[in-house]
């Protein structure tokens, strides 16, 4: 099986750009995602994008719960993918989970990243000690026990919790949409996999230039847990934005394009 075939890469931008950008998805997306994001640079960067295993239908074959138990295999298949396509001084454009992924993996073969953008990303979201995640394990719990009663209903109202546009209410029934094509015990088990992570003992090994884009108004993130990220990853700006929702690159494609284009030049 070819890695490219399992998280379903696709190539595009400028195939003569000396420069290529890798995206990276949060969970309930896919690399739609960035459709918006990704067209601002393809003039000017070749860019790969790919799903996460168990993120659709053309990736849930390749998911085993008992593989998929710990974010660093993500990461591992991040770096079957670069490794698969010679991938080096990559600037990587991770969401959420994403960027932790993409954390992970520059940490593993940090000269294969040149720059890092990690967009609405999170540590840990567990609140613990000195430490404001965003959730306890109480109300996760919770959430977990709605995903498995019913889990179509309950990718309805979190879409509209996370995609928060009263401009553009499409947004969040197109996430609703992505969200609901996951698999219900695959979304069940990778969701557990990444709020009860915690790798806040490894951000401190990143050695690339961080920049770090936060929505002033996400639900799933806490301002908190963005500065603990930016106090311990050691060359990390941090940019808020008056972004609502957890998916700023779909509901504000523009302002993070504006964002991360003085960080890459």
């Amino acid at each position: 099986m070819k890695v490219t075939e399992r998280n379903n890469v696709r190539i595009t931008g400028n195939p003569a750009a000396s420069q290529t950008i890798l995206f990276a998805h949060g969970f309930g997306t896919d690399q739609t995602a960035w459709a918006e994001v990704a067209q601002a640079f393809a003039d000017d960067y070749r860019l790969i994008l790919f799903d996460m295993v168990g993120a659709n239908e053309q990736t849930v074959r390749y998911f085993d719960p008992r593989k998929y138990n710990r974010l660093p295999v993500f990461a591992e298949d991040l770096l079957d993918i670069m490794d698969e396509l010679q991938l080096r001084n990559v600037i990587f454009l991770g969401h959420s989970v994403g960027g932790m992924t993409g954390i992970l993996a520059a940490i593993e073969e940090p000269d294969w990243f040149s720059r890092m953008v990690l967009l609405n990303a999170s540590p840990r979201y567990v609140n613990d000690t000195g430490y404001t995640g965003g959730f306890d394990a109480e109300t996760l719990e919770g959430i977990f026990e709605q995903m498995d009663s019913n889990y179509h209903a309950w990718a309805s109202g979190f879409a509209h919790l996370t995609m928060q546009n009263a401009n553009r209410p499409h947004l969040a029934l197109a996430f609703a949409r992505t969200l609901s094509a996951m698999r219900p015990d695959v979304a069940l088990a990778t969701a557990r996999v990444i709020f009860y992570s915690d790798h806040r003992t490894d951000i401190e090994k990143l050695r690339q230039p961080t920049l770090l884009i936060q929505g002033n108004h996400d639900i799933a993130v806490s301002p908190q847990a963005t500065h603990y990220l930016h106090d311990h990853i050691p060359d990390s700006c941090l940019a808020f934005i008056d972004s609502e929702g957890h998916f700023p690159h779909i509901s504000d494609a523009g302002e993070v394009v504006r964002t991360i284009r003085p960080f890459l030049n």
